[in-house]
């Protein structure tokens, strides 16, 4: 298999659907060995399928990016089963939509616990392994929320920027290992988790896209991103470390 990735382990979390599937698709087409991290094995059947009916190799680890003591073993686990970690994919995360007066404690616990600490110790768990070897990529997923405020998203947001600024620092204190660490802010992409939201054209979640957007066309498709998600995995990137890279359609020009 010819790919630009030959050779590399990566682990995607939340990899087994929406945008989490695309990257695990197109990280073993490049070549990369996938770890695909879930809470439900069984949801990642089909795409480990499809990368190893392509000639690609992949397999899926029983994990809660959540769950933050059980990091470290879910990474040993996968270090195990492929020898190491060249490539680490922070994907796994939620969305819950509500404003500030309906807000709820376990809404703020749900979404901190997987979009920030879930990123934070599987960076730490990773880069215990990839500073042995004197190198890594590590590609956190942020979000167009991160960097623009949108009505309703405020425990989102909140997380979403803290991965920005987080790649930021881990930058400068991991790149003494070779290690680079960047952040991806996706607009709008059309998944099963905004379905129920996004197939409801007239709701005020989807007027409120349209009108920050400013034109109708606001959602990409997953494959969209993983371009991206390659470019910052490659030796293409080896001197890109620290940034967050909109891929928005023109959301933060706009």
């Amino acid at each position: 298999m010819d790919g630009r990735l030959i050779g590399k382990v990566a682990i995607v979390t939340g990899g087994s659907q929406g945008i989490g599937a695309a990257f695990a698709k197109r990280l073993a087409a490049e070549g990369a060995k996938v770890a695909i991290v879930n809470r439900t094995p069984e949801t990642a059947k089909k795409v480990i399928d499809e990368i190893r009916g392509s000639g690609g190799i992949a397999q899926s680890f029983l994990g809660d990016a959540s769950d933050i003591p059980s990091i470290v073993s879910i990474v040993s686990e996968i270090v195990d089963a492929f020898g190491g970690v060249d490539i680490l994919v922070n994907n796994a995360g939620i969305y819950m939509h509500n404003d500030l007066f309906k807000v709820t404690p376990e809404e703020w616990t749900a979404q901190a616990n997987l979009n920030l600490g879930g990123v934070i110790f599987f960076c730490k768990a990773a880069a215990e392994y990839m500073k042995i070897s004197g190198s890594g990529r590590i590609i956190n997923i942020g979000s167009a929320f991160g960097q623009d405020g949108f009505p309703g998203a405020g425990i989102y947001a909140a997380t979403k920027a803290g991965v920005s600024q987080l790649t930021k620092v881990l930058c400068l204190e991991l790149r003494e290992y070779q290690i680079t660490v960047n952040c991806i802010a996706p607009g709008w992409i059309a998944t099963e988790m905004n379905a129920p939201m996004r197939d409801i054209p007239d709701s005020e979640f989807s007027r409120l896209a349209r009108e920050r957007f400013g034109a109708p066309d606001v959602w990409m498709d997953p494959d969209e991103l993983a371009g991206a998600v390659v470019f910052l995995a490659s030796d293409d990137a080896s001197s890109v470390n620290g940034i967050t890279l909109p891929v928005d359609k023109g959301w933060a020009a706009y």
